[in-house]
């Protein structure tokens, strides 16, 4: 089958499956198989494709499996970075708090640390664009931890990567910015199946409606931050309030607030006044 063939037919397929772009997906997925880019595809439209092949993603993606997995990466503050089912899918709203810490300043900052490294797009992230910085990644699960190094690897990022549930092997350890992204869905929330039956439960869920991890880092970050230094979490929506409140009641003072291009409420900022 030629390739401008298989690409009608993988979208009429991905269309009946009613996803959303089912057009730009057929062509990712015969990027994919041929290994080559778009611009590729449009210069060859008359190549042999390997249809069995394309088959197989075809299949995966109609079962419901994210595109991110079939292909193996998801493009983050314009890296590509590996991932797979041992890691959430990097959303472009996390990018809010990559521009969160990276308008701070940068000659106050010296130790960074993410709690809960996942496929590493923060920590990397940060590395790479404020190499002065040493940035540290904790995360519980080993193999979380392995797509990480991976990502470190090949986007050349010297981040420390530890396995650590918060910040249990930290002991003694302190940092000038600690930033965030944890499981903030509760449990009794409906999520689409694409994401609830392919993404890691330990990086979506968590309980207390999706709080217990905001009370667990508004009692514990306190132990590893520096004088003056600056914790930064995203938020779910409409989680913003609520979030603050803990803060507030375990001592905390805000320091910012960051929207995503809806005008949702992100990434919240907090400081911890020692006395």
């Amino acid at each position: 089958m030629e390739l401008r063939d298989w690409l009608r037919f993988a979208e009429e397929r991905l269309t009946r499956a009613n996803f959303e772009s089912p057009k730009t997906e057929a062509w990712m997925l015969a990027a994919h198989v041929l290994r080559v880019d778009r611009s590729w595809l449009l210069a060859h439209p008359e190549t042999e494709f390997n249809d069995l092949a394309g088959e197989t993603l075809l299949q995966r993606r109609e079962a419901g499996e994210p595109l991110a997995y079939i292909l193996g990466w998801r493009e983050f503050y314009g890296r590509r970075f590996g991932v797979d089912r041992s890691v959430l899918i990097p959303r472009h709203e996390t990018e809010v708090l990559i521009e969160a810490a990276l308008s701070l300043d940068q000659t106050a900052i010296g130790e960074v640390l993410d709690v809960g490294v996942g496929s590493g797009v923060l920590a990397i992230t940060l590395k790479l664009e404020r190499p002065n910085w040493n940035v540290t990644g904790v995360d519980l699960s080993p193999e979380a931890l392995a797509t990480a190094s991976a990502n470190a690897r090949f986007l050349k990022a010297q981040v420390r990567l530890i396995n650590s549930d918060r910040f249990q092997a930290l002991l003694g350890e302190s940092f000038d910015l600690i930033v965030s992204n944890p499981p903030y869905i509760g449990r009794d929330e409906t999520l689409p199946a694409e994401i609830a039956e392919f993404e890691p439960a330990l990086a979506l869920f968590a309980e207390e409606g999706g709080l217990a991890f905001y009370r667990q880092l508004a009692r514990e970050a306190i132990a590893c931050l520096n004088d003056d230094g600056l914790l930064l979490m995203e938020v779910g929506d409409r989680q913003s309030a609520a979030v603050r409140q803990i803060f507030l009641d375990a001592g905390w003072t805000p320091a910012g607030v960051w929207k995503d291009l809806l005008g949702t409420e992100r990434v919240l900022g907090f400081t911890y006044l020692y006395l």
